[in-house]
């Protein structure tokens, strides 16, 4: 076995009590060539890949992993993802490129964002002028091609079906639907015309024969993985309470969502007297607030924009007043935030939030719970309420998940708000107020309403309902794949796992394996979406992050029984830091015995690009600072050389317990993903088997200056500050 070294030094730390920083005085020009496929130099890991991609035969799952069907043996993944223009590349460039990726250690890649509109020289699948309606043929064709490159060079292929495909009306879409933002995500996965349309779109695109490979997709063993909906979930995106949002789609559809509810409610109670009985008004609510006497606002203002805050006087229910002038703002709605935090929330326990509002304009005023420190996660309510000009008396309950003692806040998100509000006598209070049948409505009528946020049995109902809408839907789509285009042997998964929190349990249950994604210190784009050049990253390294965040989110998600994937994960450029992505993902995906990882993403390269450039903040075809890693990364990880951990622990949960519980966060105290493999699910994990080798791993260094070292006997990770610190290894 190869012995791999990996030391990686972050590329701003301390010295002798100053900054080094990268200047061109102190740097030169470091470039990977991108069509780089000599044999036999250091940096070549071909010789990884079976050749072609599926010599023996389709991966299949076998006790929770992924095997070779004709051998058995098991396989683990790293590969990118390839979008837009990177999809399809030039002909006489895709046999280059397959290989370059094949020297870098990768043997399979995701095809993302074929449907975008934003590339429309070389990277839509879409005939220019046609786009969302018909194929460019020559682009169908360059991409057949490129995959059947990449076979020859035993890269095996994931292929998406939705992910930014505008529904226009051209399609037969009313035109209502592009008021839905972010691509009708959702709706998509609950309107049966779009339903129709994304069956129709995965028929057109691999229901065909490659005429380079000769072989129907479905008959491709190269063709190992079908995505269905890319993050996406009807029940809500993480950090959202089931159902948020949905009660604004424009008309036809939020009638079509109402007649699926009220049909579902009369299959479960069949009269309006079964469902008052299940749906009674009370008042659960305890006297004492969570707030007190020393309860504070805090504040933030992160793109310096016109705001004023201000902080009155206690009031009577024990939290000062609060006022916000919001004159402007380019930001995002999140960078301007007022809350009130150190308060003592229990897991599982309910509580009501209740407050006296006003503004001085009628405004819509976003309310969340998180943590009060990093990672500043969802603890279970997302809601809006209407503020108008009179004081008006405002209640939002919810089921606390993900809790830490004293560490909850209660926050109002005002980034979107323009004007001056008012919030007086806030409580939190354990309990609920619980409303029933509002008056006038009846099953018999077929008008039961569109609960608001609430911790009762109405709202349970509503999110159950959404719940198995969109499990019928992955099922449906599931089946399509499956009987109809007959895919019947490729992997299949609807979305990522943690889109709808717990509840994707009931989601993706049919799926062959459960997928992810996660960004350490995403972009924040501070004017339009997306903007290229208007954007922050911040300067933040994972090292320095309580229990790693962002591989941590990803190790609790991972589901006892199945292969576990990442498709996506960046620690994006411009960042200091960026370069510890690479030493960390790969050995913290080995401890935890992950199967497949990815990295976002590799953008286009080839003789019609610059290939010299890092131009953009998550491509790492042209970034040295982490695609360099890349062969030892693959080493790594694919060969097993750093061996999983050998404890491990079971979360338990069942296809009910998002009903107390949205996120696995408060179901495990404390975290230790160097030392301990977790997952989801009830009894046994069969995939923890105990290891054959041993690892170690350790986090050390004084606050902002942490070093994390990883072995084992026949591999070493260094992430961190190691710059003037000696490293001492047992290998």
């Amino acid at each position: 076995m190869p012995f791999v070294f990996t030391v990686l030094a972050a590329m701003s730390c301390a010295q002798n009590g100053s900054q080094y920083r990268l200047t061109s005085n102190n740097s030169f020009p470091f470039v990977i060539p991108w069509d780089d496929a000599v044999a036999g130099t250091a940096t070549d890991v071909s010789f990884l890949n079976e050749k072609p991609a599926g010599k023996n035969g389709f991966i299949v799952v076998k006790d929770g992993v992924f095997v070779e069907e004709k051998t058995g043996k098991r396989v683990r993944f790293f590969g990118t993802n390839l979008g837009a223009r990177a999809a399809f590349p030039l002909k006489e460039d895709a046999p280059k490129i397959a290989a370059h990726l094949a020297k870098m250690g990768v043997n399979i890649v995701r095809f993302h964002h074929l449907q975008n509109d934003w590339d429309k020289d070389f990277g839509m699948i879409w005939k220019k002028g046609k786009e969302q309606i018909e194929f460019d043929r020559v682009q169908v064709d360059r991409l057949d091609f490129f995959i059947a490159e990449l076979k020859k060079q035993g890269i095996y292929t994931n292929m998406n079906l939705q992910t930014t495909r505008k529904m226009i009306p051209e399609l037969g879409v009313p035109a209502s639907a592009m008021e839905v933002p972010s691509y009708q995500k959702k709706l998509d996965k609950m309107n049966e015309k779009m339903i129709a349309l994304q069956k129709q779109y995965a028929r057109d695109l691999i229901d065909r024969v490659n005429p380079y490979t000769k072989l129907k997709y479905k008959d491709d063993p190269a063709i190992m993985v079908v995505e269905i909906n890319n993050e996406n979930s009807l029940v809500g995106w993480p950090g959202e309470q089931p159902g948020a949002g949905l009660e604004k789609w424009p008309e036809p559809f939020l009638t079509e969502l109402k007649t699926k509810w009220n049909k579902w409610l009369a299959g479960k109670y069949g009269s309006d007297a079964k469902l008052t009985q299940a749906w009674p008004s009370r008042d659960t609510r305890v006297a004492k607030s969570a707030t007190n006497a020393a309860t504070k606002w805090t504040w933030e203002n992160q793109s310096n924009s016109d705001v004023v805050f201000a902080q009155g006087s206690v009031d009577r229910e024990g939290s000062p007043e609060l006022k916000a002038t919001i004159n402007g703002h380019n930001g995002p709605a999140w960078h301007i935030q007022a809350h009130l935090g150190g308060l003592n929330l229990v897991d599982g326990k309910v509580y009501t939030v209740q407050f006296d509002g006003k503004a001085d304009r009628k405004i819509a005023l976003n309310i969340d719970s998180r943590l009060d420190k990093p990672d500043w996660r969802f603890l279970g309510l997302g809601g809006s309420v209407s503020l108008g000009t009179e004081w008006k008396n405002y209640s939002l309950s919810f089921t606390a998940s993900g809790t830490e003692p004293n560490h909850a806040r209660i926050g109002f998100v005002l980034g979107d708000v323009r004007g001056t509000l008012w919030v007086k006598n806030l409580t939190v209070r354990e309990g609920s107020l619980e409303t029933g049948v509002e008056s006038g409505q009846s099953l018999v009528q077929g008008n039961i309403g569109i609960p608001s946020a609430a911790a009762s049995p109405k709202f349970r109902d509503y999110a159950t309902f959404l719940v198995e809408v969109e499990a019928k839907y992955s099922k449906n789509m599931r089946d399509f794949l499956r009987n109809e285009l007959g895919f019947k042997k490729a992997n299949i998964v609807d979305s990522q796992i943690a889109w709808g929190g717990l509840t994707s349990m009931v989601r993706e249950k049919e799926m062959e394996f459960a997928d992810n994604h996660e960004y350490w210190n995403h972009p924040t784009f501070l004017g339009t979406d997306w903007d290229p050049k208007n954007y922050r990253v911040d300067r933040k390294a994972l090292v320095n992050d309580p229990q790693l965040g962002t591989l941590k989110n990803l190790s609790l998600y991972r589901v006892a029984g199945k292969p576990y994937s990442i498709s996506e994960y960046n620690h994006p450029a411009p960042s200091d830091f960026q370069s510890e992505m690479m030493p960390l993902y790969g050995a913290v995906g080995a401890l935890q015995d992950w199967d497949i990882l990815y990295t976002f993403a590799w953008d286009g390269t080839g003789s019609r690009e610059k290939n010299d450039t890092v131009d953009s903040f998550f491509d790492f075809a042209k970034n040295p600072a982490k695609k360099g890693f890349f062969p030892a990364t693959a080493l790594l990880f694919r060969l097993g050389l750093m061996a999983p951990l050998n404890k491990s622990q079971v979360i338990p949960v069942d296809e009910k317990t998002w009903q107390t519980s949205m996120t696995p966060h408060g179901l495990v105290e404390n975290p230790d993903i160097l030392h301990v493999r977790y997952s989801l699910g009830k009894g046994t994990d069969t995939t923890t088997r105990p290891s054959a080798g041993s690892s170690s791993a350790s986090i050390s260094g004084e606050q902002g200056q942490k070093v994390v070292h990883i072995e084992s006997d026949k591999a070493l990770s260094v992430a961190g500050f190691i710059g003037g610190k000696t490293i001492k290894t047992e290998v």
